[in-house]
């Protein structure tokens, strides 16, 4: 059978409920669906009015060998504690990423290089988790050096750290906006699936970097998920104020 999957808000909630819909499936039928249909998913992404974003954004669905939990809350917790790689392994047939992405991904990773790639989730999502403070990402930084590479979607968080580190990049075409906890950055309508592409893209590269810096929520646990391990991550937590580095299970 199947699976519709009509959840949409940001681009890695529609991924993580598309895959926590197809566990709870697998739980409550005893196998995995033959099909995953997001059609109606990543609405907010569309470009025209019924645009397939989906199949921009993902290839094709596999069904999983073997099975493991996942919970959509689980975006929340310590990254060292859920399993990444058992969910990774299940994740990628999921929710595989389509070859566009790979292959702007593996753009991306050129850019990155070595550097130590800063993920800072900001604005809106301070509704569902603290933000973190920028000092504590900056003594995040400090004990695992650069040069760094900064993702956010918040630029006075890429002002302040750039003030710090004047040596840092970013990766093109993901813009910033002013912090604001009441939006998100969109771009305007014909623009709007690029950036989608990108953004994906940007999450795959991130994950393959050698060292990773992050805040906690969906955006980050992509980018776990798609680097199959906590090896060489360093998680900034808000709820707690604090930051570690991950275990590697």
């Amino acid at each position: 059978m199947t699976l519709t999957v009509t959840h949409n808000a940001g681009l890695t909630s529609c991924l993580s409920v598309r895959l926590h819909e197809a566990a709870k499936y697998r739980r409550e039928n005893g196998q995995w669906p033959t099909g995953i249909d997001s059609a109606s998913q990543f609405e907010a992404y569309r470009a025209t009015p019924g645009e397939r974003i989906d199949l921009l954004l993902l290839g094709d669905y596999d069904q999983p060998e073997g099975y493991t939990e996942y919970d959509h809350g689980w975006q929340y917790g310590w990254y060292d504690d859920i399993g990444i790689p058992q969910l990774s392994r299940i994740a990628m047939q999921v929710c595989r990423p389509s070859a566009a992405v790979l292959a702007r991904s593996s753009h991306f990773r050129t850019i990155i290089g070595e550097r130590t790639v800063v993920l800072y989730r900001g604005n809106d999502k301070a509704k569902e988790v603290p933000a973190t403070s920028y000092e504590i990402a900056f003594d995040a930084a400090e004990q695992v050096g650069g040069p760094f590479l900064v993702q956010t979607d918040e630029q006075d968080f890429y002002d302040a750290f750039m003030a710090k580190y004047p040596d840092t990049i970013a990766l093109p075409g993901l813009p910033r906006i002013k912090r604001n906890t009441d939006r998100y950055v969109m771009p305007t309508g014909p623009h709007r699936p690029e950036f989608a592409l990108n953004f994906n893209a940007a999450l795959y590269a991130i994950g393959q970097a050698p060292k990773v810096i992050c805040t906690t929520g969906n955006t980050a646990l992509w980018a776990m998920l798609y680097r199959g391990h906590t090896q060489n991550v360093w998680q900034l937590h808000g709820f707690s104020q604090t930051f570690r580095k991950l275990a590697n299970p």
